[in-house]
């Protein structure tokens, strides 16, 4: 999920100048103290991230990190290139299908998660509604959150059927499943993602250069408003994740901006927002702003070492509450002071769920039980990705066609704004000619 958001190259309502882009810096010093911990992480959390990690938590999480690597690497061989020929013939059926294949991965994350390794899922509130173009706004507990967001989507969308977007920087859709970065309100930070398998799902790019990124944005948003195609977008208005050094400075800035101190969340960045919501407010594409808040009560994984140390979850608790459209402010100023108080009541929810242990409404005897589409993705996917990558080692046909998809993709991704801008010149293109006077 991809985990939105966006880099305007703007310091707003966030933190202030220097937030950081990632973790804690360590220490390298060798009589250093300790790093102190968040003040919001519990006992069990600090307790379980203090332990050390043997064997069998190495081999757990490296296992997971295989199967889910090598499915994005195999699925996109697999099954997203031989869909290209459809960019040409038709573009809805080919942004159609594009979506249908990265919901059902997103669903193999949630199946790894959830039949393999046993993680809970607790979903309460008001339902994601498919049907709608929407906004979600997540706080950014850790570098994980829009790994662990999939099961939010599949447990919390009703019918699930959803589109969601990312906004993530360009320099990662020349990769296929490298590490890269993910825009989060002004800032970005080190995320691994699908770079070419997210060219061709039309997520949205940017370079931090404003007036290009506002127009790359602006390009792709109307294609969809072009094509009739809904669609959400996850947003982190926070800009970075919640370590102690970033609450510092969160804190801080607030203290200097006459905000309201929070005690889980780190102060919201608006530009993002505003952008968005006036954009698709013009374009009468907004229904709705999901604000939707991540808690993990018991083991709190902070980054991608722990996933790779096998340190998952027992449990993540989502509440989602719906904002009608035209219950948002008209003005920008109005947007901004909304979103601010929504982070308010947000760090007071999480205040009294972190005592709970779960959200209202949502008790911890009552997690939701793995989908069935979980089983069968499972069933799907995990074969698919070892049969795929046998005949990548065994079969030259395989090797070639893997080899001129990467010449392309490569091609494409150096060469141009991405393969999701070619699909927006088509579409304008092929307007044109039906508008032309026969």
């Amino acid at each position: 999920m991809v985990q939105l958001t966006m880099d305007v190259g703007v310091e707003d309502a966030g933190g202030g100048e220097g937030v950081v882009e990632g973790g804690v810096e360590e220490s390298t010093e060798t009589n250093a103290p300790k790093p102190e911990r968040p003040k919001f992480l519990n006992v069990n959390t600090e307790d379980v991230l203090d332990q050390p990690v043997g064997w069998q938590g190495w081999a757990k999480g490296i296992a997971f990190v295989v199967m889910w690597y090598g499915s994005i690497l195999m699925g996109f061989f697999s099954l997203y290139c031989p869909a290209l020929p459809l960019l040409f013939i038709s573009r809805r059926i080919y942004r159609r299908t594009t979506e249908v294949v990265f919901t059902m991965w997103e669903s193999y994350a949630v199946a790894l998660m959830e039949v393999v390794y046993g993680v809970r899922f607790f979903v309460s509130g008001d339902v994601i509604r498919p049907q709608e173009t929407s906004i979600l706004l997540l706080n950014h507990r850790n570098r994980l959150d829009w790994n662990f967001f999939w099961g939010a989507l599949a447990h919390g969308t009703s019918p699930p059927a959803h589109n969601c977007k990312i906004v993530l920087k360009s320099g990662i859709r020349k990769f296929p499943g490298l590490g890269g970065r993910h825009g989060s309100g002004s800032r970005l930070h080190r995320e691994p993602d699908e770079g070419w398998i997210m060219q061709m799902s039309c997520f949205l790019y940017i370079r931090r250069r404003w007036e290009d990124d506002q127009r790359l944005m602006n390009n792709v948003l109307d294609y969809f408003s072009d094509i009739d195609h809904t669609f959400q977008v996850l947003l982190f208005p926070e800009g970075t994740n919640l370590t102690p050094e970033t609450q510092k400075k969160s804190e801080e800035f607030a203290r200097k901006a006459g905000l309201p101190s929070l005690s889980n969340l780190l102060h919201p960045r608006t530009t993002g927002f505003t952008y968005l919501v006036n954009k698709l407010r013009n374009s009468e594409q907004l229904d709705a702003v999901y604000d939707v808040t991540v808690a993990y009560p018991k083991t709190l994984p902070l980054t991608e070492i722990d996933l790779l140390k096998g340190r998952m979850p027992e449990e993540v608790h989502f509440h989602i509450k719906r904002h009608h459209a035209s219950s948002l402010p008209q003005t920008d100023e109005g947007l901004k002071a909304w979103l601010g108080d929504v982070w308010v009541e947000k760090d007071e929810l999480l205040r009294t769920t972190l005592k709970q242990g779960h959200f209202p409404g949502c008790t911890a005897a009552a997690p939701h039980p793995p989908l069935n589409s979980s089983y069968l993705s499972f069933l799907f996917w995990t074969p698919l990705t070892i049969g795929m990558a046998y005949l990548l080692c065994t079969w030259w046909v395989v090797q070639l066609w893997c080899f001129a998809h990467t010449v392309f993709f490569t091609v494409v991704s150096f060469a141009t704004d991405g393969l999701q801008h070619l699909e927006v010149w088509l579409h304008r293109r092929e307007e044109a000619r039906l508008r032309k006077p026969q």
